[in-house]
């Protein structure tokens, strides 16, 4: 008996690993697709290499696409509300690291990197890159605005692409050295959205949302299948006492569907604001690249103007009080589209410059 049931066992796993290959096999219409871009697309086919790489890329980004659905369906129905969430009356946001800047002399840098002030607790969330072997640009721009680097209480990374991380540079160099030549890093908390990295100091990983201060959450970990590899990131959700919810994102590679719905997911409180990357690089209206490495989507079926109306319209609906997207990773076109649907509620994010809620 035991015999006949461990051999129907292995029928059934076996018959169950079929079909997943099954599911993961490029069809007859992806193929041509696939075979029809490499030969329209010079640039295209200069990422994929060659034909078969580019069949094992399709065919990875098939695999990676279920998987983090699943894992984010699965995610989703096992969190709970977050009870001791707390708030925080004060809300400050300035950027160190953007594309636009506020007029001074900053020093430019890719990515993102923003400064969040609550009533007690100061975050770093992100660091931008920079070749500076001596210290990050954030820290030029940082000393620029007279702000010591002592305040810092925590440092969150969104995720581990170097224009966010600098390559993890500044573990380093200079960057988060006080007045008296002592690193602050040993003192603070950094939330890290891998927990593989071996960074050698103590960083703090947590793939479900995790409090990191009275009134400040993550997202958690969301994970994202790109066409060329997988990501992983997480946002931060403050709670402003009186008025709602908002999410600072890094590049939003987790789209902002995602973000909304993991809002709901943990707090009954209304979204009031959303600032940081959405990653809506519009066809036509960015450089192609863009397409290919960081919207989620096939390289050969781009954003368009009417996707991005799509997302204007999820969001309108949460009767959203503020709005700002980073340039780093969003058209002009996408940009300008946002700023006429919210002309009341948009905040351009510049280098050196507060976002202040009260």
């Amino acid at each position: 008996m035991k015999t006949a049931l461990l051999f129907l066992a292995i029928l059934f796993c076996f018959g169950l690993s079929a079909q997943q290959n099954h599911l993961f096999q490029l069809t007859k219409q992806e193929k041509t697709d696939l075979l029809k871009a490499i030969e329209t697309d010079s640039v295209f086919a200069s990422f994929v290499k060659d034909t078969s790489n580019a069949l094992e890329l399709y065919k990875q980004y098939k695999v990676n696409v279920i998987k983090s659905d699943s894992t984010w369906n699965s995610d989703q129905q096992r969190l709970f509300k977050i009870q001791d969430f707390g708030s925080t009356i004060k809300f400050e946001l300035i950027p160190f690291v953007e594309n636009l800047n506020d007029g001074k002399i900053f020093r430019k840098a890719e990515g993102v990197s923003y400064l969040i002030r609550t009533d007690n607790f100061t975050i770093l969330f992100d660091t931008g890159i920079d070749d500076d072997s001596i210290m990050c640009v954030l820290r030029y721009n940082l000393d620029l605005l007279g702000i010591d680097v002592s305040e810092i209480d925590a440092i969150v990374i969104s995720h581990n692409h170097e224009d966010h991380q600098n390559n993890w540079k500044w573990i380093n160099d200079k960057t988060f050295i006080n007045s008296e030549n002592e690193s602050i890093l040993p003192k603070m908390n950094i939330f890290v959205p891998c927990d593989s990295l071996n960074l050698k100091i103590p960083t703090l990983f947590f793939k479900d949302p995790i409090k990191i201060c009275e009134g400040v959450c993550t997202t958690g970990i969301i994970k994202a299948p790109l066409f060329f590899w997988t990501t992983q990131e997480q946002g931060l959700i403050i709670n402003v006492k009186d008025k709602g919810l908002i999410i600072v994102t890094g590049c939003g590679h987790q789209t902002v569907d995602k973000l909304l719905l993991r809002c709901d997911r943990i707090s009954d409180l209304p979204i009031y604001g959303i600032l940081g990357g959405f990653h809506l690089p519009i066809y036509g209206d960015s450089e192609r690249y863009m397409g290919y490495l960081i919207t989620g989507r096939l390289p050969w079926e781009p954003f368009t103007v009417s996707d991005v109306n799509k997302k204007i319209k999820l969001i309108k609906k949460r009767n959203v009080k503020l709005i700002g997207i980073s340039t780093h990773d969003s058209s002009v076109k996408a940009i300008e589209a946002f700023k006429k649907a919210f002309s009341k509620e948009y905040e351009d994010l510049k280098t050196g410059a507060w976002i202040v809620v009260k």
